[in-house]
């Protein structure tokens, strides 16, 4: 597929109340997607409880959290992104899901955890990365701190074209996430996305500022709001981005090195 069509949800999340979330975001996202038909649909991160640490929010792989990640794509025909609190084998991880339409599944665990929050405490960081190929693109998984480690997201032999990074980022911090994203997207040559959620929980408020970004490091994306939610749409050109590379190939000059986990 030439054109992605992107889409990034940026809501308020209810505090650890999953089933409450889920009946917020219900009808618009069907709106959305009966509207815009995109063929990728980004949420934030830890969608549907907030950040929490609290070990009673983990969820087992069915769990209502990613099952109505699996419903959203099987009937809005779309891709959808998530990171859910998960508990798998008596682990807890928070787990980014990358779902189709058709069924098919992967995810990535999140690789920094956020020290400060206690989050290093509360769940297990993740031991690989993870790049998911849909119609024609690779798309690489990324969680909010993730975003501040250009090692962990370097993209040697260009990889993968689209960098996503899901978020819980606050408000006092977001010109960091601003400057970080732009920088991901020019030093790999990609495509990057930001997705943040709005609102407020026990301990930060949020604002948004999600991003679509280009190889060029410009701003792309275009604002909507369906039903009291918002979203942010870009059509991505993978055409546009191979004649990019091949008059720019950066990767070629990179630095060799190995990443100890």
């Amino acid at each position: 597929m030439e054109i992605l069509k992107l889409a990034l949800c940026q809501h308020n999340t209810v505090w650890e109340d999953a089933r409450a979330t889920i009946a917020r975001l219900e009808s618009p996202v069907k709106r959305f997607c009966a509207k815009y038909q995109p063929d990728l649909l980004v949420f934030p991160e830890t969608f549907s409880v907030g950040f929490t640490m609290n070990p009673d929010q983990s969820e087992p792989g069915d769990g209502p959290s990613a099952s109505w990640l699996r419903e959203t794509a099987r009937s809005c025909g779309t891709a959808v992104v998530a990171s859910v609190p998960t508990l798998d084998d008596g682990h807890r991880y928070n787990r980014c899901y990358f779902v189709t339409p058709e069924g098919e599944e992967w995810h990535y665990d999140k690789r920094h955890l956020f020290s400060p929050s206690g989050e290093s405490g509360a769940y297990e960081k993740g031991m690989r990365r993870c790049t998911v190929p849909y119609k024609g693109w690779n798309i690489e998984l990324n969680v909010c701190y993730d975003l501040r480690f250009p090692v962990w997201s370097r993209n040697p032999q260009c990889g993968y074209d689209l960098l996503l990074n899901i978020a819980n980022w606050p408000s006092v911090r977001i010109d960091a996430a601003d400057i970080l994203l732009h920088a991901r997207a020019v030093e790999n040559a990609c495509y990057a996305a930001f997705c943040n959620r709005i609102g407020k929980d026990a301990f930060c408020e949020y604002d948004g500022h999600s991003m679509i970004v280009n190889f060029f490091g410009q701003d792309i994306a275009r604002r909507r709001r369906v039903g009291g939610v918002r979203f942010l749409t870009a059509d991505l050109s993978l055409p546009k981005l191979q004649h990019y590379r091949g008059r720019f190939p950066v990767s070629e000059d990179a630095d060799e090195f190995t990443v100890k986990l």
